[in-house]
Parts: C-alpha cells; sequence; structure tokens
C-alpha cells in the first residue's frame, strides 16, 4: 500500500504529491483503525480517514481547475523532504500505527504550509484550500497524540 509520490517540477504534479499524501494518511488511519485498541479509537480513526477522503475530494476539484491556468514551473519545493513515513508500509503494530498517522499527518501539513508560500499569490484560491488542509492536518495530529497519551 506504499504511494508512488512524484517529483515536484510544476504545480500539476505539487497538486499529486498533495493528493498521495492525503490518501496516504487515509490509508495509514484505515490500517491503525484495524489494529485499535478500543471502540473510541476506531471511531475517530474512522473520522480521520473520512476527513482525509473528504480533502483528497477537494483537491481532485481544485487541481482540475488549475490545470486549466498556464503556470510557471516549481523549481524550489523537493517533495523528498516529506517523505520517509509517506511513502512506506503501514506499521503493523499498536500504538506504531497511531504514530505513524500523526508523523504522516505532520509532513502532509508541512508540505501544505510550503506549497502555500510557493503558490499563494498566483494561485489565491487555492492557497486557502491548502492553508485549512495543513491547519486540519495539524489539529488531527495534535488530537491523536494527546489521545495515544
Amino acid at each position: 500500500m506504499a504511494h508512488e509520490f512524484p517529483e515536484i517540477v510544476a504545480y500539476g504534479s505539487a497538486f499529486r504529491f498533495a493528493l498521495e499524501a492525503e490518501q496516504a494518511c487515509a490509508d495509514f488511519a484505515a490500517a491503525a483503525k484495524a489494529q485499535a485498541p478500543s471502540d473510541e479509537w476506531r471511531d475517530k480513526l474512522e473520522e480521520v480517514a473520512a476527513a482525509h477522503d473528504d480533502r483528497v475530494r477537494k483537491l481532485t476539484v481544485i487541481r482540475q481547475e488549475v490545470n486549466e491556468m498556464t503556470l510557471e514551473p516549481i523549481h524550489t519545493l523537493d517533495g523528498s523532504g516529506f517523505l520517509g513515513t509517506l511513502d512506506a508500509e503501514p506499521a503493523a503494530s499498536w500504538p506504531d500505527a497511531a504514530e505513524q498517522l500523526i508523523r504522516a499527518q505532520e509532513d502532509t501539513a508541512r508540505f501544505h504550509e510550503e506549497f502555500v508560500a510557493q503558490c499563494e499569490d498566483i494561485l489565491a484560491a487555492s492557497a486557502r484550500a491548502f492553508k485549512r488542509s495543513a491547519k486540519q492536518d495539524r489539529a488531527l495530529a495534535a488530537e491523536l497524540r494527546e489521545m495515544l497519551g
């Protein structure tokens, strides 16, 4: 279930990277749910997976709009700094699965924030969506970390 992340050379590949990151978080949440020690955890992880699936749908729509624009290449956003957790196989035990999901959400939030720094002037509406996604990823990671203890 490891995800393939594109090299970021243009806005389209940056969007593909974001979509893969959100899908990876959804997949990590589903894998963690299968190992969760309680109904409280299973319910929360189902909520987390649904939130990431919803973001994938929203970012897909935005990506289609952006694909219709003519944009300059991106030369200063390197995706490799966000990988390690996002492109890994899901952890096989609890609480490792929850920790992996938290790290993936934090890495995804960092990507969204750095992408916004690159595109905010050019893609104002898209930048707002990425800022919102980063905020939501960070909030979910903090909530899960608190639950984990």
